[in-house]
This record gives C-alpha cells, sequence and structure tokens, in this order.
C-alpha cells in the first residue's frame, strides 16, 4: 500500500462499561498497526482506560468523558438503565461535540469507536463496532421499548460510514438474533471474531502453578462481589484447587486461601497462560469473554449477569448450540456444573479474512478523502 503524505492518525476508543469492549480492540488496534503507514490513538476512559495504556503500552491516548452508568443492586437492571436514558442522551450529544473538536486539535484521519454512538464525524471515515445490532428482551412489556430502541438504533447507524461486527456468518454465528441483521443492509458487515488471544500474544511462558479449574470475574456491583463470594463458599466445599481472578484494581499478587488461590487482574499474556492450562473456566456470558473462550478453545460454565438480558440470551443460545453450558447465579450448583459442562464443546475457528478486508477498505477510504481534501484543516469544519 502506498504511503500517505500525511500521517493517518486513527482513533480507537472502546465504550467504558466492563473490560470486554477494551479488551477486543487489542486485536484490531494489532491488526491496523501491521500496516504501518497509520498511527493509532486510543480514546480511553475510567478502569478500561487504564487496562489498555498497560495492554498497548506506547500508544498515544486521548481521554474521553465515560458515560457513568449505574447499575441497581437488585436483579432489575432494565428499570434503572432505562432511568438513565435521558442523561445518557445528553452524554452522547457531548461526546459528538468533542469528537468534533478532536478532529480539529490531532488532525484525525478516521475514528474506529466500539459502542461509543457519539463517535463519529461528517469529514473522515466513521466506523462502528457493535455486537448487539437488536436488544434482546423476553419480557411483553419491556419488548415493546426493546423493540423500538432497536428500530432507534438501526437509524443512528446511517450516521457512521461502515458498522463492523465481531462475528461469523451462518451457522457459524455466536451471536444468533444479537448480530442478526438483513442482507440488504449496506453498510453493516460481520468482521469475524475478535479476541486478544488468537494472535499477537507472546509465546506461553513458565507459569508457578496451574489450576483446573479459573473463575474469571467481571461485570458491575455488586453482582460480581456475590458471584465472588458464592464460587469461594461452593468450592472450599469441594476442596477443588480454584484460582479467582476477582477482575478488580489491585496489586496483582497471589493471595492462597484453603484452596483457593485470588489474584485482584492479570496482564493478558499471565491470563491467557491460566486460562490454557485450566480444564474448565467459570465466567460471565458476556460477549467477548465467548470470543476469548472459542479463540482458546476452552470448555467453560457461563454465568450470565443478573438482570442483563444480553448476557442471559446469550448462555441460553450457546447452551442450546452444545458450545457451553451455563446456570443462573441464583442457582449456582457447581459441582453439578463442573459435572455437566464437560459435554459441551466451543466450535473451531480463527482469525476472518473479513477483518483485513474492512481493513483494506479503511485504507481505500482514507486515500479518497485525502484525494478530496488533503486533510480536515481547522479552518475547514463547520
Amino acid at each position: 500500500m502506498e504511503p500517505s503524505t500525511h500521517p493517518r492518525k486513527i482513533l480507537v476508543a472502546p465504550l467504558d462499561w466492563g473490560l470486554g469492549h477494551a479488551a477486543r480492540i487489542i486485536p484490531l488496534v494489532q491488526a491496523l498497526n501491521r500496516y504501518g503507514d497509520c498511527q493509532i490513538i486510543l480514546g480511553i476512559s475510567g478502569p478500561s482506560g487504564t487496562f489498555l495504556e498497560n495492554e498497548l503500552p506506547g500508544f498515544q491516548t486521548i481521554p474521553l468523558p465515560s458515560p457513568g452508568v449505574r447499575y441497581s443492586r437488585k436483579n432489575r437492571q432494565i428499570p434503572t438503565l432505562l432511568a438513565q436514558l435521558p442523561r445518557l442522551a445528553i452524554s452522547l450529544w457531548r461526546e459528538n461535540q468533542q469528537m468534533k473538536k478532536l478532529v480539529k486539535a490531532h488532525e484525525l484521519s478516521a475514528v474506529i469507536s466500539d459502542n461509543r454512538y457519539g463517535l463519529f464525524h461528517k469529514k473522515i471515515p466513521s466506523v462502528l463496532l457493535i455486537h448487539q445490532v437488536n436488544f434482546s428482551f423476553s419480557s411483553r412489556f419491556w419488548g415493546l421499548g426493546f423493540r423500538l430502541a432497536t428500530k432507534l438504533q438501526h437509524w443512528w447507524f446511517s450516521k457512521f460510514d461502515q458498522v463492523w461486527v465481531p462475528d461469523q456468518p451462518g451457522v457459524n454465528s455466536i451471536g444468533g438474533s444479537l448480530t442478526s441483521f438483513p442482507s440488504s443492509w449496506p453498510q453493516v458487515f460481520r468482521i469475524g471474531l475478535l479476541s486478544r488471544f488468537f494472535y499477537g500474544m507472546s509465546d506461553l511462558h513458565h507459569l508457578p502453578g496451574s489450576y483446573p479449574v479459573v473463575a474469571l470475574l467481571s461485570g458491575p456491583e455488586p453482582q460480581r462481589s456475590q458471584l465472588e463470594e458464592a464460587i469461594s463458599r461452593q468450592m472450599t466445599v469441594f476442596k477443588n484447587n480454584t484460582l479467582i481472578i476477582r477482575g478488580v484494581n489491585g496489586e496483582g499478587k497471589f493471595r492462597q486461601q484453603g484452596c483457593i488461590t485470588y489474584i485482584s487482574h492479570m496482564f493478558s499474556d499471565d491470563l491467557r497462560g491460566y486460562l490454557k492450562s485450566a480444564s474448565i473456566i467459570l465466567c460471565r456470558s458476556g460477549y467477548s469473554s465467548v470470543m476469548d473462550l472459542i479463540a482458546l478453545q476452552k470448555q467453560a460454565v457461563l454465568i450470565p449477569t443478573p438482570g442483563q438480558p444480553e448476557q442471559e440470551y446469550l448462555a441460553r443460545y450457546l447452551f442450546h448450540r452444545g458450545w457451553f453450558y451455563y446456570q443462573l447465579q441464583n442457582e449456582l450448583n457447581l459441582k453439578q456444573a463442573l459435572e455437566r459442562c464437560e459435554a459441551y464443546l466451543p466450535p473451531r475457528t480463527g482469525v476472518s479474512g473479513q477483518l483485513f478486508t474492512r481493513i483494506n477498505w479503511l485504507f481505500e477510504k482514507l486515500k479518497e478523502t485525502e484525494g478530496q481534501n488533503e486533510h480536515p484543516h481547522p479552518q475547514s469544519e463547520t
């Protein structure tokens, strides 16, 4: 590919809701970085920003506002989230206003936004990365609202040049109805699964131990703590040697308590090693976590976050596909789960060439943009 006469600065910015969005942009950043004629700038905020700074050192970062979503302490997340919609709408508008300023200040050439709906700009190629094309909820009462939200989201797609969906087509889809869209949609594309464990990782190195069961915790409080307590209590009774990666900020040091070893968090290289050596993994049924499990080819017990319809749907869907066993948090029976999950095997897949097809499109689009306007200088912005 011909080198650009101007540095191509591409902003890549994940939503700061947990670490899943941040984790799955790691392979995307690594793929973009292979092209060599662009500068990747990371838009970061909150704990996921700290995570990316540690995982991708050396990249320029730009602070972005966090939407600051609050979760219910009970299993009633939907009313809590809906009540925050006005504030989230204002946050989206402010995000777009900031995007206009960032294009001026940093002379951005393109933006890839993971679920940040305000990060688009009419004068540069704008890509939305999203796995939940359709909202899923089983209740009739809330179902109407979610269908309307889905239609609004589909209309919002038009503000982006392309929408990239991290999934595979047809029978290989891991998202089911969440990632389903008509073939007639011209700007929506599947790019295959995105996992930091597919490639770009160092070779497995020696670890100071291995554990047959590894629990990888994540998600909002207080549900994260409640799951940690339930796993700890049951594993202590069964005396299974278990590693619990708590998914919180901390020193990252091991702490032994009976048959259970705790650690606050791990970087990807170490995490990959412990997950690969485990027989069974316990984790949430977040979309990014599922992609990581498939990349590692690991059997797992999925435990959806209570009150999150997307995770509940995904756990059931993957269970019925025969890929992963699941249990609800309030019905957790790990002795039963560890026995039954052995009959479930994840599908085999690798990095999709569609990811690089889309990246090639982006660079071709940049060449077109450069031909029309060498660079969106500050005075050209309206």
